[in-house]
């Protein structure tokens, strides 16, 4: 094969490479807007997210169902820290799971999630998330795997865009959340 040849054939592919690379942003300005349209005519505020104070939606448990359904994305749970069994004191401890996202066998996303299994009141006082250390452990590792899911979903669908997560945890209870649309 010649120099010449060569050259054509590398300008063919630069050529190639650049038509590919404008369909692929083609596509994700068409999936973005297909989003925000989803997020507008489908989510309910309040429901599927809230917004605390002047910050940028929170997305819910809901809401990542709901974006994550179009996309046939399924979760996988693992729990990557903390213990297996509930502690038999009012120790507080932390469960972090990771969630993968999954479309049949193929991987598309995944977002780690943490929670502890005691709370911080208004007043800085730790307590309990639970009184029952049974209870309590099982809504702490429900907690994570609802926190990882929406980590896995913001990942996967470009969904931070509109959204954030877990700002629904923070002090500022619900109660005080303004229901807020996204922008277009």
């Amino acid at each position: 094969m010649t120099n010449q040849q060569i050259a054509v054939r590398e300008s063919v592919a630069a050529i190639e490479n650049i038509r590919e690379l404008e369909d692929r942003f083609a596509i994700a300005v068409r999936q973005r807007e297909l989003l925000a349209s989803y997020i507008r005519e489908r989510m309910t505020p309040g429901k599927h997210f809230y917004q605390v104070g002047e910050s940028k939606n929170s997305l819910t448990k809901e809401g990542a169902e709901l974006i994550c359904l179009p996309h046939g994305y399924k979760p996988a749970y693992v729990v990557e820290g903390g213990p297996d069994q509930p502690a038999d004191d009012d120790v507080p401890y932390q469960i972090t799971v990771r969630c993968t996202l999954m479309k049949g066998n193929t991987f598309e996303g995944e977002g780690m999630g943490s929670a502890s299994s005691h709370i911080t009141r208004r007043d800085g006082q730790r307590v309990p998330r639970q009184p029952d250390v049974g209870l309590r452990h099982n809504a702490t590792l429900k907690m994570a795997q609802k926190s990882a899911y929406i980590a896995a979903t913001l990942n996967a669908t470009a969904a931070s865009e509109f959204f954030t997560q877990d700002l629904e945890d923070m002090a500022t209870p619900l109660s005080d959340a303004k229901p807020h649309t996204p922008p277009d």
